[in-house]
């Protein structure tokens, strides 16, 4: 196997482990809520939290790469707590203001009550800030890979593999949420969203806690 392939299929593979972390997969569930069950509403959200993740990932990693600089521990502590503030964040909008999130607006009588583009901008800047926590451990994975003169081309096929992973992993994350969800009649739904947010907020507190206590 050449040395491309073999990094583009690395990439997907640790792109598909890190699309289904518990951070990532409580963010998706948080949001993917606010679709009412809605396949096409939760398979959209996922993927715009993906595009927002994968961007950010990859725009900071070659940053990274082309000027040569490395990110400290103590950075990856701080944008893992700041990943758990996000969480927390969307699990108090998704309590207080699950209307908002949704639809942006009140709807007249007789509107259809479909999800419009605002919960949609708040998946792509949530999956965008939540990246920063995995900058530092996806740089980690790419020097090995930059080891002589062929090997530079495959680090940069990793990365199109690790973008590509994400967005995999995560639609399934969205698809499978989706269908359960489909299966509740709709006040079901409404706790199953409460209780998502509250244990994605607990999630952001306990990566909070455990961050600040591990400095």
């Amino acid at each position: 196997m050449s040395p491309i392939l073999l990094a583009f299929l690395l990439g997907l593979s640790q792109g598909l482990l890190h699309a289904v972390g518990p951070d990532h997969c409580a963010a998706m569930a948080t949001l993917g809520t606010l679709g009412g069950g809605r396949r096409r509403a939760a398979i959209t959200t996922a993927f715009r939290f993906a595009l927002g993740h994968a961007a950010m990932l990859g725009g900071i990693a070659t940053l990274c790469l082309l000027a040569g600089v490395g990110l400290s521990e103590t950075f990856e502590r701080w944008a893992e707590i700041f990943g758990g503030a996000v969480l927390v964040a969307l699990a108090v909008a998704a309590l207080l203001f699950p209307n908002t999130m949704n639809h942006g607006h009140p709807h007249l009588p007789g509107h259809a009550h479909e999800p419009h583009e605002h919960v949609h901008t708040v998946s792509t800047a949530a999956g965008a800030l939540m990246a920063v926590s995995g900058v530092r451990s996806l740089l980690l994975a790419l020097p090995p890979l930059l080891v002589g003169g062929s090997m530079s081309l495959a680090a940069w096929t990793y990365l199109p593999g690790f973008a590509l992973g994400i967005l995999l992993g995560m639609g399934a994350v969205g698809l499978l949420f989706a269908e359960g969800l489909t299966r509740l009649n709709s006040r079901l739904t409404a706790w199953v969203q409460r209780a998502v947010a509250l244990g994605s907020g607990a999630l952001g507190l306990f990566w909070i806690g455990s961050r600040l206590a591990g400095g």
